[in-house]
This record gives C-alpha cells, sequence and structure tokens, in this order.
C-alpha cells in the first residue's frame, strides 16, 4: 500500500510539474530590477508562460538593448549566456533588459526526443547547479488545445506541422487574443515597445554542420544555420560589423539576412512590428543531431558548451561595439567574460 502510494504521488508530481518549475537565475549585482513579462501583458500573469525578466540600469542616458535566451528551451548555450550575463555583468551607460528564458513553458518540459536529461548537474562556484534542458515548444499543457492539422501564421504564411503552433519563434508580433503562446510573442512586443528598446539579439541553436551517414547509407549535410547570425535588412551593416569584429577573435559566422517570406520570426517581425534593430545568433548544438544517438550537450570534445557560450557571449559584446560604432551612441558594459576566459575556465567558474 505505501509503495502503490509513492508511486501515485511520483507520478503526480512529474505530471504537475510544470505548474511550479521557475529559472534558477541568480543576479549579480549589475541587476538593478527584477520583473516579469506579465508586466507588460497581464494575461500571463499566474501562468507557466509568464517569465522573469532582469533590469540592468545604469542611470546613464544610452540605448537600450534587449537579450533573450530560451526562446527554444533546448537550445541552451543561449539561456547560459543570458544567465552569465545577468550574474555577471555591470552596465555603465545605457541600459540592458535580458529574458533568460523566453519560452518559460517548454522549459518545464523535458526534449521531445528523450535523449538529453532534463536536468544536467554542473558545480558553480558556488556549489552544485542544475542547467535545464528542456523542449523546443510550449507544454501542449500550457497552451491548452490541441496543435492544428497544419500551422497558419496571421499572416497567412503556412507549415505544414501543426505543432508549430507552440514555437515562439514562429508566432511574431502575436495577437493578444490568440493561443497561449501567440500572446507571449504579442507580450515580448509589448515590453519592446513600452521600453523603447533600440535592438535586441534572440540566441539559438541549431544542429552541427558535421555530415553524416542516414539509414539508407546515403551521406548527408549538416545543419547550414550553424554559426550563424541572421539580422534585419535594417541591421545589416551592423551585423557585419559585428561579424568583423569576431573574425578578429579567429571566431566565423556566417551573415544571413532575413527572409520576408518566412513569417512569424523575431529578426523579421520585431522590427517590423517595433522599429527595435534585430538579431538572431545559432550555434551548433551537438543534442540538435537526430543521427547521435547519445548526445554530450555539455562535453561534447568539438561542440562543448564552453565554446558555444563563449560564442554567443563574444558576439553580444561585438553587437554592441558594431551598434556604437555605426549609431554614435554609447551601451557599455563591463565585468562580462571574454571567449577566451570561458574557454579556459569553464562557463561553470562564472555561474553563481
Amino acid at each position: 500500500m505505501k509503495r502503490m502510494f509513492l508511486l501515485v504521488t511520483i507520478l503526480f508530481a512529474a505530471v504537475h510539474f510544470a505548474a511550479f518549475f521557475q529559472p534558477d537565475v541568480r543576479p549579480g549585482y549589475g541587476v538593478t530590477d527584477i520583473g516579469w513579462l506579465s508586466d507588460y501583458f497581464p494575461p500571463l500573469k499566474g501562468t507557466n508562460l509568464d517569465t522573469p525578466v532582469f533590469y540592468m540600469d545604469s542611470g546613464v542616458e544610452g540605448p537600450t538593448f534587449l537579450l533573450m535566451g530560451g526562446t527554444h528551451a533546448r537550445e541552451i548555450a543561449g539561456i547560459v549566456a543570458a544567465t552569465i550575463f545577468v550574474e555577471n555583468a555591470v552596465v555603465k551607460k545605457g541600459r540592458v533588459i535580458v529574458i533568460p528564458y523566453a519560452n518559460k513553458s517548454a522549459a518545464s518540459i523535458p526534449d521531445a526526443s528523450g535523449k538529453v536529461p532534463h536536468f544536467l548537474p554542473i558545480n558553480s562556484r558556488s556549489g552544485p547547479r542544475y542547467l535545464v534542458y528542456g523542449d523546443r515548444r510550449t507544454d501542449p499543457a500550457d497552451q491548452g488545445i490541441p496543435d492544428p492539422e497544419k500551422f497558419v501564421h496571421p499572416s497567412g504564411f503556412e507549415l505544414e506541422d501543426g505543432s508549430e503552433a507552440r514555437n515562439l519563434n514562429r508566432q511574431y508580433p502575436g495577437l493578444p487574443d490568440g493561443n497561449p503562446t501567440q500572446q507571449l510573442a504579442y507580450a515580448i512586443i509589448q515590453l519592446i515597445k513600452a521600453e523603447n528598446v533600440d535592438f535586441n539579439l534572440d540566441m539559438h541553436e541549431s544542429g552541427t554542420p558535421e555530415e553524416y551517414t542516414d539509414e539508407s547509407g546515403q551521406v548527408k549535410k549538416g545543419s547550414r544555420l550553424a554559426y550563424t547570425l541572421v539580422c534585419n535588412p535594417a541591421a545589416l551593416e551592423i551585423g557585419a560589423m559585428a561579424l568583423l569584429m569576431l573574425e578578429e577573435q579567429d571566431i566565423s559566422f556566417n551573415l544571413e539576412e532575413s527572409n520576408p517570406e518566412f513569417r512569424g520570426l523575431s529578426h523579421l517581425e520585431i522590427y517590423n512590428a517595433t522599429g527595435s534593430l534585430s538579431f538572431l545568433s545559432e550555434t551548433p548544438n551537438p543534442g540538435q543531431d537526430r543521427w547521435r544517438e547519445k548526445p554530450d550537450v555539455i562535453n561534447d570534445p568539438k561542440y562543448p558548451l564552453k565554446l558555444r557560450v563563449g560564442m554567443q557571449l563574444e558576439l553580444i559584446r561585438c553587437l554592441i561595439e558594431a551598434y556604437n560604432m555605426y549609431t554614435g551612441e554609447e551601451l557599455l558594459v563591463e565585468g562580462l567574460p571574454s571567449f577566451q576566459e570561458i574557454m579556459e575556465k569553464d562557463v561553470v567558474n562564472f555561474m553563481n
């Protein structure tokens, strides 16, 4: 009887875990305020899509930069880079707003592939801690409605996979009366408008660029998105300048312009809706290679987490510098670890 009770308790906890999930972000001295995304769209309050927002305001006039990780919660380099920013950086001029878990609901459930554990133990500078490896899409329980047969963006753009209705990066600019994931996108747009965000970066990961042999024996190419910065056309020159600076660190990224025919993506729609110059970064995550049976998303010998996070952080630094040079304004950030420091000391030594 006791054993049966314990089993029922465990099952209940597993089913209801999402309702209790809260991101583990431990603010550093540079954080001046903490709010919630529901502050900009109250219907999110009390739902698993509401997410913490960290404000790092110098008190000195300058541009406002929005940094987002966790749009897809299995793309952990962006989440960790955003977390390290919050826990280490200090803004000396201008303002930075950080959303480490843009889709908190997606982080509350494990990756649907089942190949990577939901929680990955690490030893941070204060002791044991866990990284969360979530899913690409909103938890179906939080969406509350079945996936449609196919996804149709309000613009009329269509995708055959109906589950893309739960993909935050297909929903922009969102709808105030839409499904929960559309409302999440709408809330982010409202934040950007209310806070007069000048430029923004949405950090992602893709599969690796490695060729592989499929089950039929055919050699297939890896992901073309790995090592890419996608820019809204209005932000293309700043993106190009940033990648030239990145090359000086022996880090090579491809420059890509938003495709206006592919609707709903942050780098296209955020600028179109708000005028905020928009960028999206992609680093290669072995956990997203379908052909890998047991991917190691932290210590892969070729694509370790420290490499991917270091690249994201260095790109942030270069984007800020390029924005400053291009506009004549100044956003000044101190305390952010360099690519070399991340590679030498690993990410865990920059997490509280």
